[in-house]
Protein backbone atom coordinates (compact mmCIF):
# COMPACT_ATOMS: atom_id res chain seq x y z
CA UNK A 1 0.00 0.00 0.00
CA UNK A 2 1.07 3.56 -0.70
CA UNK A 3 1.52 5.78 2.37
CA UNK A 4 -0.56 8.47 0.72
CA UNK A 5 -2.83 6.54 -1.63
CA UNK A 6 -4.95 3.43 -1.97
CA UNK A 7 -2.29 1.11 -3.36
CA UNK A 8 -0.97 0.34 -6.82
CA UNK A 9 -1.11 -2.86 -8.84
CA UNK A 10 -0.45 -4.03 -12.38
CA UNK A 11 -1.56 -7.61 -13.02
CA UNK A 12 -1.08 -9.39 -16.35
CA UNK A 13 -2.55 -12.56 -17.85
CA UNK A 14 -0.43 -13.84 -20.68
CA UNK A 15 3.01 -12.35 -21.25
CA UNK A 16 2.81 -8.70 -22.35
CA UNK A 17 6.51 -8.79 -23.24
CA UNK A 18 6.06 -11.46 -25.88
CA UNK A 19 2.46 -11.47 -27.12
CA UNK A 20 1.48 -9.80 -30.37
CA UNK A 21 -1.78 -8.40 -28.96
CA UNK A 22 -1.73 -6.61 -25.62
CA UNK A 23 -4.50 -4.77 -23.79
CA UNK A 24 -4.31 -2.56 -20.71
CA UNK A 25 -7.52 -2.03 -18.75
CA UNK A 26 -7.97 0.93 -16.38
CA UNK A 27 -10.72 0.38 -13.77
CA UNK A 28 -12.82 3.18 -12.32
CA UNK A 29 -14.99 4.36 -9.45
CA UNK A 30 -14.53 2.52 -6.18
CA UNK A 31 -11.40 0.59 -7.21
CA UNK A 32 -8.69 0.15 -4.57
CA UNK A 33 -6.07 -2.47 -3.79
CA UNK A 34 -8.35 -4.70 -1.78
CA UNK A 35 -10.23 -7.99 -1.93
CA UNK A 36 -12.75 -6.55 -4.38
CA UNK A 37 -9.94 -5.67 -6.77
CA UNK A 38 -8.61 -9.21 -6.57
CA UNK A 39 -11.97 -10.84 -7.20
CA UNK A 40 -13.50 -8.39 -9.69
CA UNK A 41 -10.91 -6.42 -11.63
CA UNK A 42 -8.28 -9.14 -11.81
CA UNK A 43 -10.98 -11.58 -12.95
CA UNK A 44 -11.98 -9.16 -15.70
CA UNK A 45 -8.42 -9.09 -17.00
CA UNK A 46 -8.24 -12.88 -16.87
CA UNK A 47 -11.55 -13.30 -18.72
CA UNK A 48 -10.44 -10.76 -21.32
CA UNK A 49 -7.16 -12.56 -21.97
CA UNK A 50 -8.84 -15.96 -22.28
CA UNK A 51 -11.45 -14.63 -24.72
CA UNK A 52 -8.85 -12.85 -26.85
CA UNK A 53 -6.65 -15.95 -26.95
CA UNK A 54 -9.51 -17.88 -28.52
CA UNK A 55 -9.21 -15.53 -31.51
CA UNK A 56 -5.44 -15.11 -31.47
CA UNK A 57 -3.31 -17.23 -29.13
CA UNK A 58 -0.67 -14.50 -28.84
CA UNK A 59 -2.83 -12.21 -26.71
CA UNK A 60 -2.47 -10.88 -23.18
CA UNK A 61 -4.39 -8.56 -20.89
CA UNK A 62 -3.35 -6.22 -18.08
CA UNK A 63 -5.40 -4.57 -15.37
CA UNK A 64 -3.68 -1.30 -14.51
CA UNK A 65 -4.37 0.24 -11.11
CA UNK A 66 -1.66 2.89 -11.12
CA UNK A 67 -3.73 5.73 -9.73
CA UNK A 68 -6.06 6.61 -6.87
CA UNK A 69 -9.48 5.94 -8.30
CA UNK A 70 -12.38 7.98 -6.86
CA UNK A 71 -14.16 6.18 -4.07
CA UNK A 72 -17.86 5.84 -3.29
CA UNK A 73 -18.81 8.01 -0.34
CA UNK A 74 -20.90 5.96 2.12
CA UNK A 75 -23.37 8.82 2.61
CA UNK A 76 -23.76 9.71 -1.09
CA UNK A 77 -27.30 9.14 -2.33
CA UNK A 78 -26.36 9.41 -6.02
CA UNK A 79 -23.32 8.92 -8.24
CA UNK A 80 -22.98 12.68 -8.51
CA UNK A 81 -23.01 12.88 -4.73
CA UNK A 82 -19.46 11.52 -4.79
CA UNK A 83 -17.33 14.64 -5.01
CA UNK A 84 -14.21 12.78 -6.20
CA UNK A 85 -15.94 11.21 -9.18
CA UNK A 86 -17.39 14.57 -10.21
CA UNK A 87 -13.85 15.91 -10.66
CA UNK A 88 -11.20 15.22 -13.28
CA UNK A 89 -8.43 15.47 -10.67
CA UNK A 90 -7.82 11.73 -10.23
CA UNK A 91 -7.83 11.17 -14.00
CA UNK A 92 -5.48 14.06 -14.68
CA UNK A 93 -3.10 12.92 -11.95
CA UNK A 94 -3.10 9.30 -13.12
CA UNK A 95 -2.77 9.88 -16.87
CA UNK A 96 1.02 10.51 -16.91
CA UNK A 97 1.62 7.31 -14.93
CA UNK A 98 -0.52 5.36 -17.38
CA UNK A 99 1.37 6.76 -20.35
CA UNK A 100 4.67 5.92 -18.67
CA UNK A 101 3.53 2.33 -18.20
CA UNK A 102 2.35 2.11 -21.79
CA UNK A 103 5.69 3.43 -23.04
CA UNK A 104 7.46 0.77 -20.99
CA UNK A 105 5.13 -1.88 -22.35
CA UNK A 106 6.00 -0.89 -25.89
CA UNK A 107 9.72 -0.85 -25.14
CA UNK A 108 9.81 -4.32 -23.60
CA UNK A 109 7.56 -6.12 -26.06
CA UNK A 110 9.62 -8.36 -28.30
CA UNK A 111 7.42 -7.98 -31.36
CA UNK A 112 8.41 -5.44 -33.99
CA UNK A 113 4.98 -3.81 -33.99
CA UNK A 114 2.71 -5.14 -31.22
CA UNK A 115 -1.00 -4.38 -31.39
CA UNK A 116 -1.91 -2.45 -28.23
CA UNK A 117 -5.41 -1.66 -26.95
CA UNK A 118 -6.14 0.79 -24.11
CA UNK A 119 -9.38 0.06 -22.25
CA UNK A 120 -11.09 2.46 -19.89
CA UNK A 121 -14.03 1.33 -17.77
CA UNK A 122 -16.22 3.80 -15.89
CA UNK A 123 -14.09 6.65 -14.49
CA UNK A 124 -11.09 4.79 -15.94
CA UNK A 125 -12.29 5.90 -19.37
CA UNK A 126 -11.87 9.51 -18.22
CA UNK A 127 -8.27 8.72 -17.30
CA UNK A 128 -7.71 7.14 -20.72
CA UNK A 129 -9.19 10.26 -22.27
CA UNK A 130 -6.80 12.45 -20.31
CA UNK A 131 -3.86 10.23 -21.31
CA UNK A 132 -4.66 10.70 -24.99
CA UNK A 133 -4.28 14.46 -24.65
CA UNK A 134 -0.62 14.30 -23.68
CA UNK A 135 1.86 15.12 -26.42
CA UNK A 136 2.00 12.10 -28.70
CA UNK A 137 -1.07 10.51 -27.10
CA UNK A 138 -0.98 7.11 -25.39
CA UNK A 139 2.33 5.48 -26.37
CA UNK A 140 1.92 2.59 -28.82
CA UNK A 141 -1.89 2.52 -28.56
CA UNK A 142 -3.59 1.31 -31.73
CA UNK A 143 -7.14 0.96 -30.44
CA UNK A 144 -9.17 2.38 -27.56
CA UNK A 145 -12.20 0.76 -25.91
CA UNK A 146 -14.50 2.80 -23.67
CA UNK A 147 -16.89 0.88 -21.42
CA UNK A 148 -19.59 2.30 -19.17
CA UNK A 149 -18.13 5.74 -19.76
CA UNK A 150 -19.31 9.00 -18.17
CA UNK A 151 -17.41 10.87 -20.90
CA UNK A 152 -13.72 11.16 -21.70
CA UNK A 153 -13.10 14.91 -21.77
CA UNK A 154 -13.22 15.34 -25.55
CA UNK A 155 -16.20 15.66 -27.87
CA UNK A 156 -15.04 13.64 -30.87
CA UNK A 157 -13.50 10.20 -31.26
CA UNK A 158 -10.84 11.56 -33.61
CA UNK A 159 -9.48 13.66 -30.74
CA UNK A 160 -8.26 10.49 -28.99
CA UNK A 161 -5.30 10.13 -31.33
CA UNK A 162 -5.86 6.70 -32.84
CA UNK A 163 -8.37 7.61 -35.55
CA UNK A 164 -12.09 7.46 -34.96
CA UNK A 165 -12.35 4.05 -36.66
CA UNK A 166 -10.16 2.67 -33.88
CA UNK A 167 -12.29 3.92 -30.99
CA UNK A 168 -14.90 1.43 -29.73
CA UNK A 169 -17.67 1.97 -27.21
CA UNK A 170 -19.79 -0.35 -25.08
CA UNK A 171 -22.70 1.37 -23.33
CA UNK A 172 -25.52 -0.64 -21.77
CA UNK A 173 -28.95 0.96 -21.93
CA UNK A 174 -29.53 0.29 -18.22
CA UNK A 175 -26.12 1.58 -17.12
CA UNK A 176 -26.81 4.92 -15.41
CA UNK A 177 -23.15 5.95 -15.53
CA UNK A 178 -23.45 6.28 -19.32
CA UNK A 179 -26.44 8.59 -19.04
CA UNK A 180 -25.35 10.94 -16.27
CA UNK A 181 -26.60 14.47 -16.91
CA UNK A 182 -24.16 17.01 -18.27
CA UNK A 183 -22.86 19.78 -16.02
CA UNK A 184 -24.93 22.43 -17.87
CA UNK A 185 -28.02 20.25 -17.41
CA UNK A 186 -27.39 19.99 -13.67
CA UNK A 187 -26.88 23.76 -13.38
CA UNK A 188 -29.97 24.48 -15.49
CA UNK A 189 -32.05 22.03 -13.49
CA UNK A 190 -30.93 23.58 -10.21
CA UNK A 191 -31.72 27.05 -11.54
CA UNK A 192 -35.18 25.92 -12.59
CA UNK A 193 -35.86 24.69 -9.08
CA UNK A 194 -34.57 27.91 -7.51
CA UNK A 195 -36.62 30.21 -9.72
CA UNK A 196 -39.65 27.93 -9.88
CA UNK A 197 -39.35 27.41 -13.60
CA UNK A 198 -41.46 24.79 -15.34
CA UNK A 199 -39.40 24.36 -18.53
CA UNK A 200 -37.50 21.23 -19.46
CA UNK A 201 -34.11 22.42 -18.28
CA UNK A 202 -32.28 19.47 -19.77
CA UNK A 203 -33.66 20.08 -23.25
CA UNK A 204 -32.50 23.69 -23.13
CA UNK A 205 -29.05 22.96 -21.71
CA UNK A 206 -28.37 19.98 -23.98
CA UNK A 207 -30.41 20.38 -27.13
CA UNK A 208 -28.71 17.49 -28.89
CA UNK A 209 -29.31 15.25 -25.87
CA UNK A 210 -25.82 13.80 -26.33
CA UNK A 211 -23.81 15.39 -23.53
CA UNK A 212 -23.03 13.65 -20.25
CA UNK A 213 -20.92 14.55 -17.21
CA UNK A 214 -17.45 14.63 -18.80
CA UNK A 215 -18.46 15.78 -22.29
CA UNK A 216 -20.05 14.21 -25.32
CA UNK A 217 -21.58 10.78 -24.82
CA UNK A 218 -19.08 8.32 -26.38
CA UNK A 219 -22.04 6.20 -27.56
CA UNK A 220 -23.58 9.13 -29.46
CA UNK A 221 -23.48 9.71 -33.19
CA UNK A 222 -21.89 13.11 -32.56
CA UNK A 223 -18.89 11.48 -30.85
CA UNK A 224 -18.35 9.22 -33.85
CA UNK A 225 -16.86 6.05 -32.36
CA UNK A 226 -17.90 2.50 -33.26
CA UNK A 227 -20.54 1.36 -30.81
CA UNK A 228 -20.66 -2.40 -30.33
CA UNK A 229 -23.46 -4.59 -29.05
CA UNK A 230 -23.76 -5.16 -25.32
CA UNK A 231 -26.65 -6.49 -23.27
CA UNK A 232 -29.01 -3.89 -21.78
CA UNK A 233 -28.21 -5.26 -18.33
CA UNK A 234 -30.43 -5.32 -15.24
CA UNK A 235 -32.44 -2.24 -14.38
CA UNK A 236 -31.08 -0.19 -11.47
CA UNK A 237 -32.58 -1.10 -8.09
CA UNK A 238 -35.82 -2.63 -9.37
CA UNK A 239 -34.12 -5.87 -10.38
CA UNK A 240 -32.84 -6.23 -6.83
CA UNK A 241 -29.16 -5.94 -7.72
CA UNK A 242 -28.29 -2.45 -6.51
CA UNK A 243 -28.11 0.98 -8.17
CA UNK A 244 -25.70 0.16 -11.04
CA UNK A 245 -25.77 -3.59 -11.84
CA UNK A 246 -25.48 -3.09 -15.61
CA UNK A 247 -22.29 -1.10 -15.07
CA UNK A 248 -20.28 -4.15 -14.02
CA UNK A 249 -21.13 -6.75 -16.68
CA UNK A 250 -19.17 -5.68 -19.76
CA UNK A 251 -16.22 -8.05 -19.30
CA UNK A 252 -18.16 -11.03 -17.99
CA UNK A 253 -18.41 -13.89 -20.55
CA UNK A 254 -21.06 -15.77 -18.56
CA UNK A 255 -24.61 -15.94 -19.81
CA UNK A 256 -27.01 -13.08 -19.17
CA UNK A 257 -28.95 -15.37 -16.84
CA UNK A 258 -25.77 -15.84 -14.81
CA UNK A 259 -25.14 -12.11 -14.59
CA UNK A 260 -22.80 -11.85 -17.56
CA UNK A 261 -22.70 -10.21 -20.97
CA UNK A 262 -21.22 -12.65 -23.49
CA UNK A 263 -21.86 -10.33 -26.45
CA UNK A 264 -19.88 -7.51 -24.88
CA UNK A 265 -17.06 -9.83 -23.79
CA UNK A 266 -16.80 -11.26 -27.30
CA UNK A 267 -16.68 -7.81 -28.87
CA UNK A 268 -13.95 -6.65 -26.48
CA UNK A 269 -11.93 -9.76 -27.34
CA UNK A 270 -12.37 -9.14 -31.06
CA UNK A 271 -10.83 -5.68 -30.81
CA UNK A 272 -7.96 -6.84 -28.61
CA UNK A 273 -7.12 -9.76 -30.90
CA UNK A 274 -7.06 -7.54 -33.98
CA UNK A 275 -10.29 -9.03 -35.31
CA UNK A 276 -12.54 -6.00 -35.48
CA UNK A 277 -14.14 -7.68 -38.52
CA UNK A 278 -15.90 -9.94 -36.00
CA UNK A 279 -17.54 -7.08 -34.12
CA UNK A 280 -21.29 -6.90 -33.84
CA UNK A 281 -22.24 -3.23 -33.90
CA UNK A 282 -25.32 -1.27 -32.96
CA UNK A 283 -26.71 2.17 -33.64
CA UNK A 284 -25.50 5.22 -31.81
CA UNK A 285 -27.70 6.88 -29.25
Amino acid sequence: MSATGRGRAVVAFGNPDSTKHVSAYVPGLGTALDEKFATNDVQRARDTAINAQKLHPSSSSIVWLGYDAPQIAPDAETLLGNLDVMSTASADAGAPAFNSSMAGLSATNGNEDPHVTAIGHSYGSRLVGAATQAEGGIPAADDIILLGSPGVGVDRAEELGVGKDHVYVGAAENDPVTTLPSKPEVVAGAAAVVIGGSYAAGDIADQGDDDIWFGKDPASAAFGATRFVVDDGPLPVVDGKGPTPAHSNYFNPKSVEEGGDPKSAANIAAVIAGRSDLLTTEQHR
